[in-house]
């Protein structure tokens, strides 16, 4: 039978009843040697073990019964955690928050603001009983379609598309050079809500449109945005350049991208040029002209210029294009654009022509070396034309002897922003100095790979620099900084 134990009501300690063992009498000559004992001292040895044996039992008794007061208490211990917990998080600020800004939280968990987020109107619906009403009680969650996504299938489309109401789409699919079973399907599924789609993303080869066209021509009556990205096959020569037809009927189409990142691949497209206000893409130096001269309502406008070929008898007109980048400088020849802000091209002659014959109002000048680049062109007679310049990128190594006229404020009085690859000597440094101090110099952006070793001086003085509030940056390539420079969506991929 389990013996009692007596505790202590205040700290829990055991009183032990029993008495201690007494001390064995063996000799410890004994105990600690290997000798082996005399016959007297056995029975000694053996009733030690006895006792010893009859109070270990009692040890271990005890221990089982406090071991099972212990476990009682941890396991007590642990529901009371549990219990606290539940009652702190009654108590959080997100349980009472409305669902108007619970679902404002949720909606920067998704695309536009999270690109790659495509399971998390699933995700975040499966978290509790509240969360799941939030977003079921939300459409909009549901309105980004990855057509391509890890979680998607028949199922989940077909629910997505019934969540998302009535509400216009943004829908993204991408194919391999052959669509699949699984791919097909899917666009069986979307087709018919096509009237719906506002951003369209697809990316694959040419048959895959030849798909997609029977099911959605005119049927886009809320696109706005189109993003094209085409694979195909053409000679040389570019007489069989495929065009795109189905997207011409879309009355709130105003951004189109097209073959900006496959800029191998020229794509020629029937649009409705006069509503568009940005467009990016590939084509043929005649396919570009032939659709600007419809083109009148541009703001923002980036060509990838394949081949090239006359200048038109007249510059075409683009009166509202605030923002131009040319894979080919020799373009701007066939180009009229009084309301320009921001041009991004090649280093070339063509750039001073273009420049002089208009009342030019640039803001923003960014200059990188290409096919057609001319080391004769003067590059201070380009800046010094423009004196409302207050943004100026040099992306490619120049002239030296530039910074020795660079340094007079009559060159580029306004500007702000400078920057430039190239070697970081005294001139340039005095130059950046003379503009920081007596002009309106606010930012210097230098490319300086780490092969490249600065001089101490140098050094010294961009850090005092810095330390008076300049903007000084060096970036570790050309890439890094081209990066930092251009936006995206004027980028020259071909470049």
């Amino acid at each position: 039978m389990m013996e009692s134990i007596h505790l202590c009501p205040n700290c829990l300690n055991a009183f032990d009843e029993d008495p201690p063992l007494n001390p064995t009498l063996v000799s410890s000559d004994i105990l600690e040697s290997n000798e082996p004992p005399p016959d007297s001292q056995i029975p000694l040895l053996r009733d030690f073990i006895t006792k010893g044996l009859t109070r270990m039992d009692s040890f271990n008794a005890k221990i089982r019964l406090l071991q099972s007061s212990l476990d009682r208490l941890l396991e007590e211990k642990n529901e009371l955690e549990i219990e606290i917990e539940k009652h702190r998080a009654s108590l959080s600020p997100l349980r009472r928050m409305p669902p108007e800004i619970l679902s404002l939280m949720f909606a920067f968990a998704l695309p536009p603001f999270q690109p790659d987020a495509e399971p998390a109107p699933w995700t975040v619906s499966a978290v509790c009983a509240r969360w799941r009403a939030t977003t079921l009680s939300q459409p909009v969650f549901w309105t980004f379609v990855d057509l391509n996504g890890p979680f998607t299938n028949r199922y989940r489309l077909e629910t997505q598309l019934e969540r998302s109401g009535d509400l216009p789409l943004n829908v993204k699919y991408s194919s391999s050079k052959s669509s699949t079973y699984k791919d097909m399907n899917l666009a069986k599924i979307i087709c018919p809500h096509a009237r719906r789609w506002e951003v369209i993303t697809m990316f694959g080869p040419q048959i895959l449109y030849s798909q997609f066209r029977a099911g959605i021509q005119a049927q886009l009556a809320l696109l706005r945005e189109l993003n094209i990205e085409m694979v195909h096959w053409h000679s040389s020569g570019g007489n069989d350049i495929p065009s795109l037809d189905m997207f011409s009927d879309a009355p709130l189409l105003q951004g189109v991208v097209a073959n900006k990142t496959l800029w191998q691949f020229p794509l020629a497209m029937e649009l409705p040029w006069s509503q568009l206000l940005r467009f990016g893409g590939s084509n043929t130096w005649e396919g570009h002209l032939h659709a600007l001269h419809s083109a009148t309502n541009l703001v923002d406008c980036t060509l990838e210029i394949q081949g090239m070929s006359g200048l038109p008898p007249t510059p075409i007109i683009l009166p509202h294009l605030l923002r131009l980048s040319l894979s080919n400088p020799a373009f701007l020849g066939c180009l009229e654009t009084p309301a320009l802000l921001e041009l991004y091209c090649g280093y070339a002659s063509p750039v001073l022509s273009f420049i002089r014959r208009r009342s030019c109002k640039l803001k923003s000048l960014v200059l990188h070396s290409g096919p057609a680049y001319d080391d004769g062109t003067d590059l201070a007679c380009i800046v010094n034309v423009v004196p409302t310049i207050t943004k100026l990128a040099l992306l490619f190594y120049f002239p030296a002897n530039f910074f020795l006229g660079f340094c007079s404020l009559a060159l580029a009085p306004a500007l702000e922003c400078f920057s430039f690859i190239g070697d970081m000597q005294h001139h340039f440094i005095e130059a950046i100095e003379q503009r920081w101090y007596s002009g309106r110099l606010k930012s210097v952006k230098v490319e300086c790979s780490h092969s490249r070793v600065l001089a101490p001086e140098i050094c010294d003085r961009i850090a005092l620099l810095q330390a008076q509030g300049q903007e000084f940056v060096v970036f570790p390539s050309s890439n890094a900084l081209c990066e930092d420079i251009i936006p995206s969506r004027f980028t020259i991929k071909s470049h």
